[in-house]
């Protein structure tokens, strides 16, 4: 079955801005190594060092505004073209009601008698 496509554009929206996160921590690596350079009295990378920092914040701010973007996007459209999301967990001992019915059937399934 094939998505809507506003689902896809989304989609394809946030794997750019998670590419462009990737960038930043690569960017993130560079200026640090630069760093410890410049640190180590090696004056001839602080031009690169500048260059990486001004990249890194660049690509953050890039990222950062997409993604708020794409969170005005969601918002916008919670209930309207997108289900609604449950925030709020209701039924809280269900879980472990579920827990103990999948434990019993795995010792059934082993064959053992008691549970560990």
């Amino acid at each position: 079955m094939s998505q809507p496509e506003y689902i896809r554009e989304r989609l394809d929206s946030l794997a750019k801005i998670d590419k462009q996160l990737v960038d930043v921590l690569h960017r993130a690596s560079l200026t640090v190594s630069s760093l410890i350079d410049l640190k180590k009295r090696n004056e001839e990378s602080k031009p690169q060092f500048q260059q990486n920092a001004q990249e890194f914040y660049d690509d953050l701010e890039s990222a950062t505004v997409q993604l708020r973007k794409e969170i005005k996007l969601l918002d916008e459209n919670v209930g309207t073209r997108l289900l609604p999301i449950q925030t709020h967990k209701k039924a809280t001992g269900q879980d472990n009601v579920k827990l103990e019915e999948q434990f019993k059937l795995l010792t059934k399934y082993l064959g053992k008698d008691q549970q560990s």
